[in-house]
């Protein structure tokens, strides 16, 4: 019996044994299979991304030549990558403790952009044509409706999987990561989010194009021209109040008015309670204020409100442009005689903002002016006298061209993209925004500078921001020869002064933990507007001076990716914001 148990004892050791011993050699496979795949990889990661940068510059340049060869190579060089993190070995790799925080994030960027080559960039050159990605522009007075219908299919399938792709990558957890592989994903992250904001704004636009061209029925708009001469957060007060109607892509001006004109001391409009408490009634009753907000939906809402208070029409959307994007827009224009003005592009924003002041000493002159101004400059616009495209994506880079339809299907669209505007619904954006607080013009002469540190923990997340406000008031002539308008306003400040309200919002999942003003420590006012935090700064600067507010954000929540920035556009064609990383040791 003894012999009986000795060999029955023995036969799990063996099984043991080998079990362990397929197990190491199955091991040994993998990791082998995944160093020839890691080579493999190193080989395919630089030109995948060679191609994904020269994809990405040819939509942006229109090139449709360009992105037919880069988009071929690309999809060659991605599925090249994907088969290089596919099989049983990157199944197990994804599932073992560090090594997955490499393997994951490999295989989701070669997935992604598998997925965008063939569903997206492949699609798109096939059109043949890039300029459906381009802004429409009057050809003989007109916008056809119907012009990008071609492309409408395709721009929505594009749309949608740029959109998948740029997700899949946004919430892949690269905490662990190591920045070999880190670097080249969030790089891929950044590209594609380009490119589908992008794609995106052209896949809404042969959506709503028809409707708000006055394909189907004619449409009435109106178009707040904002004063940078004033600050306001979206840009400055709409000191100008055109009536358009457009009927078949031909736009028709039909009137046009001074915000001053339509002041209404029965509060015509309904404001919220964080309206109310942070903006107080000005807001329901002057029109000048109905961009205290930095939700621009909602500022044309309170035009709207307005408007048909004053006319009794109910507009069918709303557009905000500023002296320096119709600037952009009319530059290679005829100039235009409106005064003693000779205006083209090149003059546009300093003429309106500044030299008419000096040439009409009363306010109700230069009011009429700017009126005049704006309304004859749009003629010109909308009359196809100048090649607008580039003007129009500037001007839409720089938050100076927005768009709103009371139509809320075309709203949904409208939100989706940057021309919407939509401020406080997204979340994600850090907002630095100047509300003129005199009710003078000196605001001109007010340079406001935005400088933004990531703070970025070792897996790219952040961890925090210091964002440095700084305003400079380089008025240097006589105060005293300004007219009482431009120099001292309505709340009869000390000649000269400007006096501001700086408000920062930090993005969801951040907050502000303090304050200084030059160099001494302040209060932030805490405050909250359509549930986004708010920090806030009373500034008061005399001809000469400057202040430096520096704000430190801190991260509530982890994973946060970097986040885009949104300013208060100035009265000048400059961009002033800077931006850089700061890597930390830990977190």
């Amino acid at each position: 019996m003894a012999p009986q148990r000795h060999s029955s004892s023995r036969t799990p050791r063996r099984l043991w044994r080998w079990l362990g011993a397929v197990s190491v050699a199955a091991f040994v496979i993998a990791a082998a299979a995944l160093a020839w795949d890691g080579y493999r990889l190193l080989r395919a990661k630089d030109e995948l991304a060679t191609h994904a940068a020269a994809a990405q510059s040819a939509i942006g340049e229109r090139d449709a030549t360009t992105l037919v060869a880069e988009a071929a190579a690309l999809e060659s060089a991605a599925r090249t990558f994907a088969a290089a993190t596919d099989g049983p070995q990157w199944w197990l790799a994804a599932h073992l403790p560090w090594v997955g925080d490499q393997a994951v994030p490999l295989q989701r960027a070669g997935a992604a952009v598998d997925e965008v080559a063939e569903g997206a960039l492949s699609p798109l050159a096939s059109l043949g044509d890039l300029s459906a990605l381009e802004a429409p522009e009057f050809v003989d007075g007109r916008i056809d409706p119907y012009l990008l219908e071609p492309y409408r299919a395709t721009l929505s399938d594009a749309a949608e999987v740029l959109a998948d792709q740029v997700h899949n990558l946004e919430t892949t957890d690269l905490e662990g990561t190591v920045s070999a592989v880190r670097d080249p994903f969030l790089d891929l992250a950044d590209q594609l989010a380009t490119v589908s904001e992008l794609v995106n704004g052209a896949h809404v636009a042969a959506e709503v194009l028809p409707t708000m061209l006055g394909g189907e029925d004619v449409r009435t708009y109106l178009v707040m021209v904002q004063n940078n001469a004033e600050p306001r957060t979206t840009g400055g007060i709409p000191g100008a109040v055109l009536e358009v109607t457009v009927d078949d892509g031909v736009v028709s001006l039909e009137r046009y008015a001074t915000a001053n004109s339509m002041i209404d001391r029965t509060e015509p409009v309904t404001l919220t309670e964080d309206e109310l408490r942070i903006f107080g009634r000005r807001m329901a009753v002057y029109p000048q204020n109905v961009n205290f907000t930095p939700e621009y939906p909602r500022s044309a809402q309170l035009m709207s409100e307005f408007w048909a208070a004053e006319y009794g029409e109910v507009a069918d959307g709303i557009l905000s442009i500023d002296p320096v994007a119709l600037g952009y827009m009319l530059v290679g224009a005829p100039a235009t005689e409106v005064g003693p003005f000779s205006i083209t592009g090149d003059n546009l924003a300093e003429i309106m903002l500044r030299d008419s002041y000096l040439e009409y000493p009363e306010p109700r002159d230069q009011d009429a002016f700017f009126v005049r101004a704006s309304a004859e400059l749009f003629g010109r616009l909308v009359g196809g006298q100048a090649r607008a495209v580039s003007g129009i994506e500037r001007a839409i880079d720089e938050a100076r061209f927005m768009a709103w339809s009371a139509d809320s299907a075309e709203q949904a669209l409208l939100a989706s993209t940057a021309v919407g505007g939509a401020f406080l619904e997204g979340g994600s954006a850090l907002g630095v925004f100047v509300n003129d607080g005199s009710g003078a013009k000196i605001g001109y002469y007010v340079d406001v500078h935005t400088d933004v540190v990531d703070h970025l923990c070792t897996d790219g997340s952040l961890a925090g921001q210091t964002v440095t406000v700084t305003l400079a008031h380089t008025f240097a002539g006589d105060v005293d020869g300004l007219p009482d308008y431009v120099a001292t306003g309505a709340a009869n400040y000390p000649d000269g002064e400007f006096h501001a309200n700086v408000r920062l919002f930090p993005a969801t999942g951040m907050g502000v933990t303090s304050l200084e003003r030059d160099g001494e420590p302040s209060g932030i006012n805490p405050e909250t507007l359509g549930g986004r935090s708010i920090a806030s700064a009373r500034v008061a600067l005399l001809p000469g001076e400057s202040t430096g507010l520096v704000f430190e954000v801190a991260a509530n929540v982890s994973g946060l990716r970097e986040l885009d920035l949104v300013v208060t556009p100035g009265p000048k064609p400059n961009v002033y914001s800077t931006r850089s990383d700061d890597l930390l040791d830990g977190c």
